[in-house]
């Protein structure tokens, strides 16, 4: 990885700093149903637009989306979304990581892992076509070796992967997969990215790994049948999978002593048969 330069370092993590406290008081004023109403409205708007490739005019809707709602943040993503198609990196990088910023702070957002690693890829592929002298880059190494944070690392992973830089995108992949070993979106993006470098053994753990966390996803299915491997119960964990009805540990010794056999207790009696009730009296047949 390369060195960061302090100067640039220190101003992003300023200008980030300043653009969390502006939108964390922009989104404690918005709680208006009707804002959310006419935000989904042009949301719908724009993702027509988007499919039909008019990336300007849905850019303008996606921008009105977020003006209604500023919790909108998976209008943040798709405005980012039309800037990269447009070519305005730039643009891009910040609509994502307002999209990242605004997620963190909006309940259901802290649960949305799969919008939150689109916006990542989207942000990683933003930085990789655009930052020719490394600032972009260099400040996402200083924050994912400051914060410590699994995502961080997996952002520089695919900037790195992006780029082409495979050394460096497998390092980074490693650091967030350790940091974050139940994290499934970490493990199923880290083990189809060795899957296409062609590293076969540890593609497999990390697909495995994510098949754990969730057997239903039916890329992750593909890539372990590619590897030759058969989804199913025998390639999870132990600890994954259903236990037998029986306590951990050792099973206790039986003890004899308090069992009692036929014969060995001379105290023991056969039980007496239950009392036959007198049957009525027969007359002996005449001659």
């Amino acid at each position: 990885m390369k060195r960061t330069s302090p100067r640039h370092t220190v101003s992003h993590a300023v200008r980030n700093t300043v653009t969390s406290a502006a939108l964390a008081s922009i989104i404690g004023l918005v709680g208006c149903a009707d804002m959310v109403t006419y935000s989904g409205k042009s949301q719908d708007k724009g993702m027509t637009q988007y499919k039909q490739q008019s990336y300007t005019d849905a850019a303008g809707s996606f921008r009105n989306a977020t003006r209604q709602n500023p919790r909108d943040y998976k209008s943040y993503y798709m405005l980012g979304c039309c800037y990269e198609q447009s070519g305005q990196h730039q643009q891009a990088i910040h609509a994502f990581r307002t999209s990242l910023d605004v997620q963190q702070m909006v309940f259901e957002g802290k649960y949305d892992d799969e919008q939150r690693v689109k916006t990542i890829n989207g942000l990683a592929g933003a930085i990789a076509h655009s930052d020719s002298r490394d600032i972009e880059t260099n400040a996402a190494v200083a924050k994912a070796r400051t914060s410590q944070n699994a995502d961080d690392y997996m952002l520089l992973g695919q900037i790195y992967a992006f780029r082409g830089d495979a050394d460096s995108a497998v390092e980074a992949y490693d650091h967030a997969a350790l940091l974050a070993p139940q994290s499934f979106y970490i493990s199923k993006s880290y083990g189809l990215y060795l899957e296409r470098l062609g590293q076969t053994s540890r593609a497999e753990a990390a697909l495995r790994r994510a098949y754990a966390l969730n057997v239903s996803d039916e890329e992750v299915n593909l890539a372990l049948r590619r590897l030759g491997v058969i989804p199913g119960p025998s390639i999870k964990n132990q600890d994954a999978l259903v236990q037998p009805p029986l306590p951990r540990g050792p099973i206790p010794e039986l003890d004899l002593s308090r069992m009692k056999f036929g014969g060995s207790d001379p105290k023991a009696t056969t039980p007496a048969a239950p009392n036959a009730q007198p049957g009525p009296t027969v007359a002996a047949p005449r001659d």
